[in-house]
């Protein structure tokens, strides 16, 4: 029964890791070429670049597992979007006490920014990435403006888990 447990743990480890390897072979902990790469990126309605830009700093914060500057960048995207229920999403993150609820309403809000982004892009590119193993295996997307993966689902406890499924130009 013992090996039976053992070999069971070293399983699930393999799929976790052959899951969410990354073929990046950067090891910085944080992204900071989206805010250099920001400059490559034009949207038709200049709102959206600031709300973008806003976006891409609550997704930095959730990457770095920091909980006060997610709820800064919550409230600068709120300030700067006029759609009700992505300002309703905004306001639960700049009010959420828990990282973890702030991760689950973040892929709400990506789901938002995904329809905006995709409307008014018009030129560069923003990559759709996706966790296979956030929310208990259900999966969660979440927008970048480049190729590396920086998981904001699960910070450094799993940094490079994920893949590029989409590329929004």
């Amino acid at each position: 029964m013992k090996n039976v447990i053992k070999i069971t743990v070293v399983m699930l480890a393999l799929v976790s890791f052959v899951s969410c390897k990354n073929e990046t072979k950067n090891d910085k902990n944080t992204s900071n070429s989206d805010t250099v790469t920001m400059a490559e990126l034009s949207f038709e309605d200049e709102n959206v670049g600031k709300q973008f830009q806003h976006y891409i700093h609550l997704k930095t914060a959730l990457v770095n597992s920091d909980m006060d500057e997610a709820k800064s960048g919550a409230n600068m995207l709120l300030e700067n979007s006029e759609d009700a229920a992505l300002n309703e999403l905004l306001s639960k993150i700049s009010e959420a006490s828990d990282i973890e609820e702030q991760r689950t309403l973040f892929s709400d809000v990506t789901e938002k920014m995904t329809a905006i982004v995709d409307a008014s892009i018009s030129s560069g590119e923003v990559y759709q990435q996706f966790c296979p193993m956030a929310f208990n295996n259900e999966g969660g997307y979440w927008l970048s403006t480049e190729e590396e993966i920086r998981n904001p689902y699960f910070g450094d406890r799993m940094l490079k888990c994920g893949k590029v499924t989409e590329t929004i130009k």
